[in-house]
């Protein structure tokens, strides 16, 4: 398995994992067109560019076999979409925007790895879609928490509930190699 940074020819794959990998974790909560949807959102276009000049931000992609099978990524906060909904000021300066395993891949580390890769010890927050009970698990152990809040995904994703979380100083995972 190769885990890198994303070059700006990845960005197509990236933007189609990530919407498939979006399509089977909620799936059934959904609305049909999602999938197109979340590609015009994606912009394939502008994540090239934004790959190819990364900044502040920090984006990794595990490759196993030819395809894609995990992604994560993390940067400065807020995201303009919060600043438009006046979800402002950030819980955090930074956020953890992206992490996505293939399921085939849930258990093996890969998680905790594409985590590690991206997510430093400076405090981050997340959005996490309401009854994501799994990934909830996976950030609780590594020092985030629920904020009380409850905010709409919007109309590309149904208007499912979601709610922040953060972890303001570094966690150890038992077993973590941080430690």
């Amino acid at each position: 398995m190769a885990l890198r940074e994303p070059a700006a020819s990845d960005a197509e794959a990236w933007a189609r994992f990530l919407v498939g990998e979006q399509q089977r974790t909620y799936a059934g909560m959904l609305p049909g067109d999602f999938a197109v949807r979340g590609l015009a959102q994606a912009n394939v276009e502008g994540l090239a560019h934004v790959f190819a000049e990364p900044r502040d931000a920090v984006r990794r992609i595990a490759w196993r076999g030819g395809r894609i099978v995990g992604i994560a990524a993390a940067g400065p906060a807020p995201a303009r979409w919060e600043r438009e909904l006046g979800l402002v000021p950030p819980p955090a300066d930074r956020e953890l925007d992206r992490l996505y395993v293939a399921a085939e891949m849930h258990g093996t580390g890969l998680g905790a790895a594409l985590f590690d890769a991206v997510v430093d010890d400076r405090p981050h927050y997340l959005w996490l879609i309401d009854g994501n009970a799994r990934a909830a698990r996976f950030y609780e152990r590594r020092g985030f928490v629920h904020l009380d809040e409850r905010v709409s995904t919007g109309p590309t994703w149904g208007g499912i509930p979601m709610h922040r979380m953060v972890r303001s100083r570094l966690a150890v995972v038992p077993g973590d190699a941080r430690r």
